[in-house]
């Protein structure tokens, strides 16, 4: 009986910050649950927030931007060891964060002290299994964000997206970012995809830039850059980092050229304008549904 009661109590805890986030309402009255140390590790140990009035307006001002339209908990596990428990349960959640929508399934961990007779929540970590998003403002597919393969995830977002965005360096380390025709597009560039499903490093970039511009200028001074890619929507990015390499092969430069560059490169594929880069990544890092995340662009993902 006196465990069931222990249960309940500590559970009503996590119901209470669930159903004030769903409410977006009443984080004042979380207070007497949570430790004073209370550590709360955000989505996929991205980041950790130490105490407890932190973590309050951290959550107020999260569900003032987010609106839970439901938060559900099921399958809840709690094991009592003397004055400390662990919970562990599943929640399903469909939420909406500026103009998109989300339907999204996990597991939260969260460990209790009592103190005084009374269970306080002393840390919490949520592990966010799968996100999918079931409406976007710009209208394009969605689909879902598994959680346990972040390459795939990486190498779909460059197959699907139109730009990206390439960082060099100047004389002086300022950094100068520029909007980039994305040419891993299987949409746009589908004569391409070959070219990039043949190459040993599966995040291999080329671009295609002006040989007078002055961003080609910087990348001969300095061939460190960065690439990036994001899809807003899903909350992933991806960041690519190496040196770039300038290509002098014409009959790698002619597979490139696409029709109607003549409006870039007045001369064509051979003349002297048309430039084609390519950037090998030795770093490569980001952000998905699952948190932060670094990858070996050329083996097995890392940590």
């Amino acid at each position: 009986m006196e465990s069931s009661n222990s249960e309940n109590e500590i559970f009503s805890v996590i119901q209470s910050i669930n159903r004030a986030c769903v409410k977006g309402a009443g984080f004042d009255e979380l207070a007497d649950g949570l430790a004073d140390d209370f550590t709360a590790y955000l989505p996929g140990f991205s980041q950790c927030v130490r105490g407890k009035e932190v973590n309050l307006r951290m959550y107020k001002d999260f569900c003032s931007q987010a609106k839970f339209n439901t938060f559900t908990e099921s399958d809840r596990h709690i094991d009592i060891f003397g004055d400390i428990a662990v919970v562990n349960y599943r929640y399903e959640s469909q939420w909406k964060y500026q103009a998109s929508s989300f339907d999204e399934t996990g597991h939260e961990i969260a460990v209790f002290n009592r103190k005084n007779g009374h269970w306080q929540m002393l840390w919490r970590a949520i592990m966010p299994g799968n996100r999918k998003v079931v409406g976007t403002a710009s209208g394009r597919p969605t689909d879902a964000c598994p959680a346990d393969n972040i390459r795939s995830q990486c190498l779909a977002l460059m197959a699907n997206s139109p730009a990206c965005e390439l960082t060099t360096i100047d004389a002086d380390g300022f950094p100068h970012t520029t909007a980039m025709n994305n040419l891993r597009d299987k949409n746009l560039y589908p004569d391409l995809v070959d070219l990039f499903n043949g190459q040993n490093n599966n995040f291999i970039i080329y671009m295609s830039t002006s040989n007078q511009s002055d961003k080609m200028a910087r990348m001969r001074a300095n061939p460190k850059v960065s690439v990036y890619f994001c899809d807003a929507p899903r909350f992933h990015s991806l960041m690519l980092g190496g040196e770039i390499e300038i290509i002098t092969d014409q009959p790698l430069k002619n597979k490139i050229w696409q029709n109607g560059w003549t409006m870039y490169y007045p001369n064509g594929p051979q003349g002297p304008e048309y430039g084609v880069i390519k950037l090998t990544p030795t770093l490569a890092k980001g952000w998905s549904c699952t948190g932060e995340f670094e990858l070996n662009p050329s083996g097995e993902q890392g940590g």
